[in-house]
C-alpha cells in the first residue's frame, strides 16, 4: 500500500507532523522499516509506526467479551 502511494510521501513537506500508522501485534515495524528504506530512505522523516494497544484478558470480561475484539482506532 505504501509502496503504491510513494509519490503521496515524496511530496509531503517535512514541517508537517509524522503520519502515524497503526500496526496489529503481528506486523514488525523493524522489518517494515527496512524494506520501505529500500523504496524510499526519506519516508521515516514523515511516517511513525505504533502499534496498537492490545485489550487485556480482565478489560475484555469487563466488557462481557471474549475471543477477538477489534481494537478502537484513534
Amino acid at each position: 500500500m505504501l509502496s503504491k502511494n510513494i509519490n503521496y510521501f515524496k511530496s509531503k513537506p517535512v514541517n508537517v507532523p509524522k503520519i502515524t500508522i497503526l500496526l496489529d501485534h503481528g506486523y514488525h515495524p523493524d522489518h517494515l522499516t527496512a524494506e520501505l528504506n529500500k523504496i524510499y530512505p526519506q519516508i521515516l522523516t514523515k511516517i511513525k509506526f505504533e502499534l496498537s494497544e492490545k485489550p487485556s484478558k480482565k478489560h475484555k470480561g469487563e466488557r462481557g467479551q471474549s475471543g477477538f475484539v477489534p481494537v478502537k482506532a484513534r
